[in-house]
């Protein structure tokens, strides 16, 4: 009987400790988060970068997407997907309609710089960033070429913002239509997207560590040396030289920050200094290899994932 009685008590410590887990799992990830400034901070963010972003290849949009672009389409056409839509197979059916391309291109500009202030004022900012999204993915895959890791995640942003109920809060559409804000259960998505971006800094790291180049410095040297690099600054990194420790102290710090990132932004005494240092690598990253764009996505991410828990603690 006694044996018995240790079975069922160790059996009720379990189902309680079973019944605790599953209640943090639940309240993790589908408790309501009252804090909101997040979604309004990553709407406007994101379609205020994405728009800068246009307007800076808008001089070279036709060298870069028309058929007189550097790379020719039908070379460009060889790596895409038959099934896929891109911008030179919409300006080919369009033109079946008698419509030519220089309207196209217009139209697409117009609409494009529409859709990224749509996202930023918040009006109906879902359907916009859904249009949106369909518009650049015609653009970047169309002219695979051109495009670089920035470019993915524009794409996974404007996605994100059609989860998110980004224009629910501090919106033209609330403004125009006297509408309240809505009481939507976004959290699932926001643990989705924080999970999402810790991956991705964990493996970018991992990738890092498994060769020998980021150790020793040799990767930080080739990046500050490259031909779109330090054009802003113009800083004279001769000087490292004469102390190569610093170039591998570097390589070793980003491979640190960057696959310890799932651990240390989640653990809230550590959340604020880690946010600090992924958000001074990337404005590091911006200064020397003149990647701003890159960097501007990047900390947006961060920001809009971790710094309003800190704000929120706080209150």
């Amino acid at each position: 009987m006694k044996i018995l009685f240790l079975l069922m008590n160790s059996n009720t410590k379990v189902m309680k400790n079973l019944n605790v887990l599953y209640t943090n799992i639940e309240n993790f990830f589908f408790k309501q988060d009252k804090q909101t400034e997040f979604l309004s901070f990553f709407r406007v963010a994101v379609g205020t970068v994405i728009l800068l972003q246009f307007t800076a290849v808008l001089p070279d949009f036709d060298k870069l997407f028309s058929s007189s672009s550097i790379i020719p389409q039908d070379i460009m056409s060889v790596f895409t997907p038959d099934w896929l839509i891109t911008f030179s197979k919409i300006v080919s059916f369009l033109q079946t309609f008698g419509i030519e391309e220089s309207t196209t291109i217009a139209i697409t500009k117009v609409s494009f710089i529409t859709l990224c202030v749509f996202i930023i004022i918040g009006f109906y900012s879902r359907i916009a960033a859904l249009l949106l999204l369909i518009l650049q993915i015609a653009l970047l895959k169309g002219s695979s070429f051109f495009a670089y890791g920035a470019d993915f995640f524009t794409s996974m942003s404007l996605f994100y913002l059609i989860l998110f109920p980004a224009d629910q809060h501090f919106s033209m559409r609330n403004f125009i239509f006297g509408r309240k804000p809505g009481d939507s259960n976004f959290t699932p998505i926001k643990r989705l997207f924080q999970i999402h971006i810790s991956m991705a800094y964990f493996f970018s790291g991992l990738d890092k560590a498994l060769g020998f180049n980021w150790w020793n410095g040799e990767s930080i040297w080739k990046a500050i040396h490259l031909p779109y690099s330090n054009r802003d600054l113009n800083i004279d990194f001769s000087w490292l030289t004469e102390h190569s420790y610093i170039v591998s102290f570097i390589g070793w710090s980003t491979i640190i920050i960057e696959m310890c990132y799932p651990f240390f932004i989640w653990y809230k005494p550590t959340q604020k200094t880690w946010l600090y240092l992924t958000v001074s690598m990337h404005i590091g990253i911006a200064l020397v290899l003149n990647l701003y764009y890159f960097s501007a996505i990047m900390i947006v991410w961060n920001i809009t994932n971790f710094y309003f828990e800190q704000s929120d603690k706080k209150t």
